[in-house]
């Protein structure tokens, strides 16, 4: 039924062209699209605006949650590490002084050594106080840790030089 009536329509569409409404049905219509129009439109882009919003809103406030929480973990993952290699380090360096310690007589005392070591400890809490205060930077990080293996290595040398000087001596003593 719907085609034949498009069908009449196309044959006969001059037919319905001929007549013209009176001016005062086009102002009754004008004013009809008038009060339709500008309500659904401004409702329309109303409801749009208000879409964008919280859109915007809602990806800022996901973008800077990621971005802060992967800097905090960021920061706390290099932190841990640093500890790790800190707690390390730190007892390679005691058991080291015990050993030398045991080794040295007390009339014997390496102030040489003890200067270094205390130059060394004075340059890493230095360091330390930095890389605690934020700038946990790899460079940083990589100071810190060369200056314990530093420390460690100077102790490890002394221990070295006492050993050559023990076998030394007992070679001489064992000789006579």
């Amino acid at each position: 039924m719907q085609d034949k009536l498009e069908d009449f329509i196309k044959d006969n569409k001059e037919q319905f062209d001929t007549e013209t409404p009176r001016g005062e049905v086009w102002k009754k219509i004008q004013k009809g699209l008038d009060k339709n129009g500008k309500a659904s439109g401004t409702s329309t882009h109303w409801f749009w605006k208000v879409a964008v919003a919280v859109l915007l809103i809602a990806v800022a406030y996901l973008g800077s949650e990621k971005y802060f929480n992967a800097d905090a973990s960021k920061e706390s993952t290099a932190m841990q590490e640093f500890k790790e290699l800190e707690t390390f380090y730190t007892q390679m360096i005691s058991d080291k002084k015990t050993k030398l310690s045991e080794e040295v007589e007390t009339g014997e005392y390496f102030s040489f050594l003890e200067a270094d070591i205390q130059s060394l400890d004075q340059n890493y809490e230095e360091l330390k106080i930095t890389f605690e205060s934020g700038q946990e930077t790899p460079q940083l990080k990589s100071a810190l840790v060369h200056l314990l293996k530093q420390k460690l290595y100077l102790i490890e040398k002394q221990l070295e030089i006492l050993e050559e000087t023990k076998s030394e001596t007992s070679e001489g003593v064992s000789s006579l």
